[in-house]
């Protein structure tokens, strides 16, 4: 698996980089350790009159945040080495988000990860507005760590001891398959928990010859949403441990979700999107977007190829 964690230094990064060490990940990854220095920071020296020395304040203080971010991802990268994983690291200056996208493209990454608004470090750079963008336009899976870490460590990985409890959308769609192959493939173990949710949305009708028809329509979709979430389930069973299903009745499926989650415990929901191809390219629909927007804990949104 290719990984692109995004970084600026604050604590809702550095809680992205403690996700990367804890969560169960294939042992076989290559991480890019991306650190993009805001443009706007600089002002265009073309645009104005500025006197030699003007000009070597301004480089120096170019060079010396591109120096701070590089020694920050030394940092990073040391840690993320203790796994084993092959890593490198790149800083870069422009518009944050479209240099993130670029060199997700460029390294053909699975995965981009990044802190929620992280706004502490030495240039503010999680931006809402960031991860908003890199959930729209990323040309794959997003994973945004809204969660920061529990703070006992253990001393040989520096690394937080927690049990996942994961929340896995299913409404038996494209994304939500490849979603369930993806959760599949990753190495969980018997304290982790996966648990499937279906939700059934309910529709409402004011007539009672129209309630009659929606009563019968009803129940034959609760059918076969039942059968739909047992193969699935079925299909995680065959290689994870610990896996579960649940299933809720609601108006609003996101809220749902957002719902289950938040009475369950989970820290981490993974819900399908569809990819590049789809209608108005690869804009979130508006429940996965919701979802990702509003949840209580990380969320991991699936893009189908």
């Amino acid at each position: 698996m290719k990984i692109l964690l995004a970084t600026d230094g604050s604590d809702n990064a550095n809680a992205a980089v403690d996700f990367l060490l804890q969560f169960p990940f294939p042992e076989q990854c290559t991480i890019t350790l991306l650190t993009v220095i805001d443009g706007r920071l600089f002002v265009d020296v073309g645009a104005f009159e500025l006197s030699d020395d003007q000009y070597q304040v301004l480089h120096d203080t170019s060079d010396s945040v591109r120096e701070e971010a590089q020694q920050s991802l030394d940092s990073v990268a040391e840690r993320v080495t203790r796994n084993g994983w092959t890593v490198e690291t790149m800083v870069r200056s422009g518009y944050v988000a479209g240099e993130i996208l670029t060199v997700a493209e460029e390294r053909e990454v699975d995965l981009v990860m990044l802190g929620s608004h992280g706004t502490s470090g030495y240039r503010r750079f999680m931006l809402g507005s960031v991860a908003t963008r890199l959930l729209d336009y990323a040309p794959c899976s997003v994973l945004i760590v809204k969660q920061a870490m529990q703070e006992s460590r253990t001393p040989a990985t520096d690394v937080s001891v927690e049990d996942w409890r994961v929340l896995l959308a299913y409404d038996d769609s494209g994304p939500a398959r490849k979603a369930v192959s993806v959760c599949a493939s990753l190495p969980f173990d018997e304290r982790d928990e996966i648990t499937m949710l279906t939700v059934i949305t309910v529709i409402h009708a004011f007539r009672q010859d129209i309630r009659q028809q929606m009563n019968t329509i009803w129940q034959q979709k609760i059918i076969a949403a039942k059968a739909s979430l047992e193969n699935a389930v079925a299909t995680l069973q065959g290689s994870l441990p610990n896996v579960s299903s649940r299933m809720r009745e609601g108006d609003n499926s996101a809220h749902e979700v957002i719902e289950e989650a938040t009475e369950s415990g989970s820290n981490l929901i993974m819900l399908g999107s569809k990819g590049k191809k789809a209608i108005k390219r690869f804009l979130l629909g508006s429940m996965t977007s919701h979802v990702a927007r509003h949840a209580p804990c990380s969320v991991w949104v699936v893009r189908e190829d």
